[in-house]
């Protein structure tokens, strides 16, 4: 088992440090139990194995090898690590939505519980009830440190070592300081937790607001863009067969537009118009990230079915046009 582990540290070295670093960090607040290098040695295995079957199969199959193979294969393995990135980050945005939708509730019980005549400790401890998901599970991690050498304080302090949410960050510092300052907790509390269920409501709010945004993007990029591009490519080869059935005669009968030597085909412009689309649905789901949740990578989550849908949508709209024209 060392000797495995060992094998999967070596190829996780293959990693940038900061990347490392990063990768290790997000794992932590994706409330995975796995070890860091092992993941990232198997993945980055998982991408040189990808890597080295796209330029081989080529060769095994037809005996051909070209240069564009090779960035074939540098996409290929980086779009393997990619995935696994986000397939992380996503983890990370959804354990952090899950459990600023549940503080709210948990600090007003914990307020109700101090009312009740209850020791902060108690308090946190009977409001981390298992309704609550992964937020019960920080904080049972954070009351196990209590019995050990580890204050309340600062074991409540390192639930941000598991979690990537800014809202509970400060919610623990401030009740970490009214706790070593003697002040009111139980108001403070419940004024946070209106604090946050107000600000959910207003982000609610604006994303309400631009959902029309969201869709005219979705609509621009899933069905005009293709239906452009499909005409376009039509139309070069309408062009194209009237220019092979005229070039006899073009100058008989002053066809002169159709007497060029075209140096464009239509499966080039084909394989541009896919390229295009794929690209404007990844930029698009990006905008819609930001539009969201202001962040662009959380976007990337609708990239593949907005990507997917338009190539698709231009391939049927070609075969339509085909078969009407």
């Amino acid at each position: 088992m060392k000797k495995k582990e060992r094998v999967y540290s070596t190829f996780a070295r293959i990693a940038p440090s900061g990347y490392r670093r990063l990768f290790s960090k997000n794992l932590t607040y994706s409330g995975y139990n796995f070890e860091s290098e092992n993941l990232l040695g198997t993945v980055n295995i998982l991408a040189l194995l990808v890597f080295a079957a796209v330029l081989i199969f080529p060769w095994a199959l037809y005996r051909n090898f070209s240069l564009l193979y090779f960035f074939f294969g540098i996409a290929s393995a980086f779009t393997v690590e990619m995935a696994a990135y986000l397939i992380i980050y996503f983890k990370v945005e959804e354990r952090k939505q899950r459990i600023e939708s549940v503080l709210p509730d948990m600090l007003y019980l914990a307020a109700a519980n101090m009312k009740a005549g209850m020791s902060p400790y108690e308090s946190i401890r009977m409001s981390a009830i298992k309704e609550f998901g992964p937020l019960k599970e920080e904080i049972d991690k954070a009351i196990s440190k209590v019995y050990g050498a580890t204050s309340f304080s600062e074991a409540l302090l390192d639930i941000n070592k598991g979690v990537n949410s800014e809202t509970l960050e400060r919610v623990l510092r401030l009740f970490t300081t009214a706790i070593k300052s003697g002040g009111h907790i139980a108001p403070l509390l419940e004024e946070l937790a209106n604090d946050i269920s107000q600000n959910r409501e207003l982000k609610n709010e604006m994303f309400t607001g631009t959902k029309t945004y969201t869709i005219f993007i979705m609509f621009i990029v899933i069905l005009v863009a293709p239906l452009l591009m499909a005409v376009s490519v039509h139309f070069f080869d309408v062009v194209s067969s009237i220019q092979a059935k005229t070039s006899s005669a073009s100058d008989v009968y002053g066809l002169g537009f159709f007497s060029g030597e075209m140096t464009l085909t239509s499966g080039f412009l084909i394989k541009i118009a896919v390229v295009m689309l794929m690209a404007t649905g990844i930029l698009a789901s990006m905008m819609i990230g930001t539009i969201k949740e202001g962040k662009a990578k959380y976007g990337l989550k609708y990239a593949m079915f907005i990507s997917l849908s338009s190539v698709a949508f231009f391939f049927i709209i070609r075969k339509v046009a085909v078969g009407f024209i």
